[in-house]
């Protein structure tokens, strides 16, 4: 912490000792000690509370990202659903009385459908007909 070296701490112990003496330096000592202590423990609350107010910034900048992104999702659905909104309504005002029917490509494996009876004859209806039994039985 103060990066002070042992040649350092024996010339203070030597200059303690002709100050104060044999008999004072003991309590001299503790009291150092003691204030050392109370020093390094204050130091220590000092870092991790700007630590933790570190974190908490990061946090709150994370937090700040994430509902700046959920509102843009916010503000982009909106405007969908208001193109939407709007195109329907514009095919309401312009949408003929009978209703509009999307005609599929043909299927020739459809039995019972215009182009299988087109394709094949109406006896080939009445010839289906015939392998489906008259009455159907479900079993409960």
């Amino acid at each position: 912490m103060l990066n002070v070296g042992m040649t350092e701490l024996l010339c203070f112990a030597i200059i303690a000792l002709l100050v104060l003496g044999p008999e004072k330096l003991p309590e001299a000592a503790r009291f150092a000690a003691k204030w050392y202590g109370k020093a390094k423990r204050f130091i220590h609350s000092v870092q991790t509370e700007v630590d933790r107010e570190l974190k908490l910034s990061e946090f709150r900048e994370e937090i700040q990202k994430e509902i700046d992104r959920m509102t843009e999702i916010e503000q982009r659905l909106q405007k969908q659903l208001d193109h939407l909104t709007q195109s329907t309504q514009q095919e309401k005002t312009h949408e003929p009385s009978s209703p509009r029917y999307t005609w599929l490509s043909p299927c020739r494996l459809t039995p019972f459908s215009a182009n299988f009876v087109q394709l094949h004859g109406a006896d080939a209806v009445k010839v289906s007909r015939s392998y489906l039994p008259s009455t159907l039985k479900i079993a409960v």
